[in-house]
């Protein structure tokens, strides 16, 4: 009888060493969870942030060409073999717009020299939006448009 309290009185400390093991297993995998969760979010930010600076980018670049084409706005005549547009066109949002109340653009446009030959008016547009939200996240797209008219 003896014998059998003995080998039980070893065997009480077992338990609390399993149950320590899994609570250190379990908290390990709540922190992979954890930081597996936080990744996935910082990656839809930047996702929902690009879509938002490629709308704005676009609407950016509408405007100008809105301008150009439709309320006559002038550009100035680029330096042949220029690429870069330099003449700032004023674009605004609404600023009650929450989509890109965190948007900035801005547009520049540029007159190309006329073909000879041609009568067409050869324009070039650069539209730039950038979108920010907390956490220093930015993030930037661009889009470039040539049209005549």
């Amino acid at each position: 009888m003896c014998r059998r309290q003995f080998t039980s009185f070893k065997q009480q400390g077992s338990m609390l060493i399993i149950a320590i093991f899994i609570l250190v297993v379990l908290g390990l995998l709540g922190a992979a969870f954890s930081a597996m969760f936080q990744s996935s979010q910082t990656s839809v930010n930047y996702e929902v942030l690009g879509i938002r600076a490629q709308a704005a980018a676009n609407a950016g670049a509408e405007a100008g060409l809105y301008r150009i084409l439709r309320l006559s706005q002038s550009c100035s005549v680029m330096a042949t073999g220029s690429t870069t547009p330099t003449t700032s066109l004023a674009v605004a949002f609404d600023t009650t717009d929450a989509a890109l109340s965190q948007c900035t653009v801005s547009v520049l446009c540029g007159q190309r020299a006329a073909i000879s030959g041609s009568s067409y008016t050869f324009y070039v547009l650069s539209s730039s939006a950038t979108c920010s939200a907390g956490n220093n996240i930015s993030v930037t797209r661009s889009i470039r448009s040539e049209v005549k008219k």
